[in-house]
């Protein structure tokens, strides 16, 4: 496995808000982490990323241990972070954004791939991050982390406030990321539909725990997801 999550315990100060949860990512696959606000999925993501420490468990990459690991480090073992409302550096140039990107790696930086993936951006480059729509700017923050070749990508809810036809075009590139075969997606998503379509697993986060995990076809025939998700409705109708 790419990301093996063990146990994990972690929170804020007394708070517990991850109370001993699991997960495997593979390389070659994309797993989507659902569940209602609150449940931990956020705290999650910052967890396998150093941002908030880990009281109890552990989190593997690519097989050893990076509990304890500085975030900055991190990057250089292969682990990539796109947060929540994509935290893009304005008042810089698309180009700026995407060069420290590769920070980890300024020998061989992989831009005109990352370009290539976003066509969008190609025409803005030396237009300021801050400048760029939502949509431009969550594809802006893609393309930073990907710029440091990653073997582990992780991305916070990725659609938040973005027309439907932008986060088919972001899904699908994910889509493509991981059919490379070279790369572990973890996948925070609230927009269910979106994250079902292109994950190959998911996993319902319900008070810091698994309360569910299987194929999103199973999941969506889930009498639990179906509730939370749809009101009780049947998802085919929804």
């Amino acid at each position: 496995m790419s990301l093996d999550v063990t146990d994990l315990v972690a929170g804020y100060g007394r708070l517990r808000v991850l109370d001993g949860l699991s997960c495997s990512v593979p390389t070659g696959s994309m797993v989507a982490v659902v569940g209602a606000n609150g449940a931990g999925k956020s705290t999650l993501l910052r967890a396998i990323d150093g941002l908030i420490p880990a009281t109890s468990g552990d989190i593997r990459l690519e097989g050893e241990s990076i509990v304890g690991v500085p975030t900055e480090r991190l990057a250089k073992r292969g682990l990539a972070h796109v947060p929540e409302n994509r935290l893009v550096f304005p008042g810089l140039s698309v180009r700026d954004n995407l060069v420290l990107g590769a920070w980890s790696r300024p020998r061989d930086t992989p831009f005109d791939e990352v370009v290539a993936l976003f066509p969008r951006l190609e025409p803005r480059l030396d237009q300021t991050a801050g400048s760029l729509s939502g949509g431009e700017q969550q594809m802006l923050a893609i393309g930073r982390a990907l710029m440091s070749r990653p073997r582990v990508l992780i991305l916070d809810e990725p659609s938040i406030g973005l027309a439907p036809k932008i986060v088919v075009e972001i899904m699908d590139v994910l889509a493509r990321l991981r059919d490379s075969g070279e790369l572990a997606i973890l996948l925070v998503e609230q927009n269910l539909s979106a994250a079902f379509r292109v994950a190959d697993s998911a996993i319902v986060v319900s008070h810091g725990r698994v309360a569910l995990e299987g194929s999103p076809e199973e999941l969506m025939r889930s009498p639990e997801v179906r509730e939370v998700y749809f009101g009780g409705l049947d998802a085919e109708s929804s």
